[in-house]
């Protein structure tokens, strides 16, 4: 990795994390920040207020699990752009991020065998088989978290319902 490489990517790491309201500007608007998730990895994002409720632009993109009440863990579950918001206990936005879901951008290996499609490998050090999107196996995989995205939805529906 080159040195300029590695400082982009740390520079990257350290402005993804940030949180929408500490990106603010002096006209004293909120831009939208944005992080980056590999698919299939999770990360840690610590919010400056408490939120009560996490909203999921594409569920089939990214998940987010409110932690506790200022730590929302982030996974990338498919490869795409969604993003994510959290409010208060009044309905006031805590935190809106833009999520990109992308490959590792290390030791993966993609085959492209034609009409059989493609194959991922993870390599670290030796190469497997790593299921990810565009592999024939992957509908399966899109059909499960179609399944906890609907669950996901009837829950809060009937928690709501209380």
């Amino acid at each position: 990795m080159t040195a300029l490489r590695a400082a982009l990517l740390a520079a990257a790491a350290a402005t993804s994390l940030l949180p929408a309201a500490a990106l603010a500007n002096d006209s004293g608007a909120t831009p939208a920040a944005h992080m980056r998730v590999d698919y299939d990895h999770s990360t840690i994002v610590h919010l400056e207020r408490p939120a009560k409720t996490i909203v999921i632009g594409n569920p089939a993109i990214a998940d987010a699990l409110l932690i506790d009440d200022k730590t929302v863990s982030v996974l990338g579950r498919m490869f795409g752009n969604t993003n994510i918001i959290a409010l208060d206990s009044s309905g006031a936005e805590v935190l809106d991020v833009r999520i990109t879901v992308g490959a590792p951008e290390s030791a993966q290996v993609t085959l492209y065998r034609g009409a059989q499609g493609q194959r991922n490998l993870a390599c670290a050090p030796q190469c497997e088989r790593n299921v990810t999107p565009g592999d024939p196996e992957m509908s399966g995989v899109v059909q499960d978290a179609d399944k906890k995205t609907e669950s996901a939805q009837k829950s809060a529906q009937l928690s709501g319902g209380k």
